[in-house]
């Protein structure tokens, strides 16, 4: 691993990101967003901000059924579903609210279900209610699972699962970095393979734009390519560096992998908030590439 930089676990990935880079995580799992609720601590914050919420909907006026609220479904390890319809005149979408209590940690998972998928969905919250797990804060967690922040939900059947990763550089505002992974059921064609459009757009952006690269660009077993655009307008170098991996339909275990590096269109006229050099680019975005991996055990 790079100096100065650290391995976190993100969905079934590995990724070394610089120490002090501020890290925006985002993730879904069955194409539903994962999200946690930092202020609901307590056992008591917990069981309040449940009940609020399902006050919230029995007040909301529903245009057949009086209340847009439908139903209290309790699941395993206090974890509970607020079942109601989506819209006021709705009668066949519904709107899913799910709560996961993991130690001190409340998880917020939230949806809409069609009718005829009703029960499936209760089911399947009730299974995931049974399968988070805990992760200690610096480690890498062992065992098939799926990571957010620090807990992992410990299965391993095929879902649309995703997770995207921002990092924003200590002293580098102007550079946009994201990596993301998403699951899918039909694997597209690669990178090069649409690259006409794709360099088509991005050399016509700003005039002297130019590659720097334009390969295959596997990682490990990963088979992925890459392209890197760079040109200088008005003094200003610009780069816009793009990796994937088109992944398999239907694998978890590899799923599509993106990576990319945006500088391009902002308030910021030099080059002083993002790289000093192609030199400076090109190395940031090699280790960042190199470093994501599958983590063993994952699926």
């Amino acid at each position: 691993m790079k100096q100065g930089w650290k391995t976190i676990a993100i969905g079934r990935h590995l990724v070394d990101v610089p120490e002090t880079a501020k890290l925006i995580p985002q993730w879904k799992y069955n194409g539903v967003p994962i999200e946690f609720r930092d202020d609901v601590v307590t056992d008591e914050d917990y069981d309040d901000m449940v009940a609020e919420r399902e006050q919230e909907l029995r007040a909301a006026k529903h245009n057949k059924y009086g209340s847009l609220f439908v139903q209290r479904v309790p699941h395993a390890n206090r974890s509970v579903t607020l079942v109601s319809w989506n819209r006021p005149g709705g009668t066949i979408v519904y709107r899913f609210d799910t709560y996961f209590r993991l130690g001190t940690q409340t998880l917020v998972y939230a949806g809409e279900v069609t009718d005829d998928l009703r029960d499936t969905a209760l089911s399947t919250c009730e299974k995931l209610s049974q399968s988070w797990r805990a992760v200690d804060d610096g480690t890498i967690p062992e065992g098939p699972g799926f990571v957010a922040r620090n807990v992992m939900l410990a299965r391993t059947l095929f879902n649309p699962e995703s997770w995207s990763l921002s990092i924003r550089l200590a002293g580098k505002p102007d550079a946009w970095i994201e990596v993301s992974a998403y699951a899918l059921s039909a694997a597209e064609p690669g990178l090069r393979e649409r690259a006409g459009g794709l360099l088509t757009s991005l050399l016509g952006s700003f005039v002297g734009m130019h590659q720097l690269r334009n390969r295959a660009r596997p990682v490990g077993p990963i088979v992925a390519d890459e392209i890197l655009v760079a040109g200088t307008e008005n003094g200003k170098r610009l780069y816009a560096f793009k990796w994937e991996a088109p992944g398999k339909a239907y694998s978890l275990a590899e799923p599509q992998l993106n990576a990319e590096i945006i500088v391009i269109d902002s308030a910021y006229k030099t080059n002083q908030e993002s790289f000093t050099s192609d030199d400076e680019a090109l190395e940031l975005w090699d280790a960042l590439v190199e470093s994501i991996r599958l983590r063993p055990g994952a699926v």
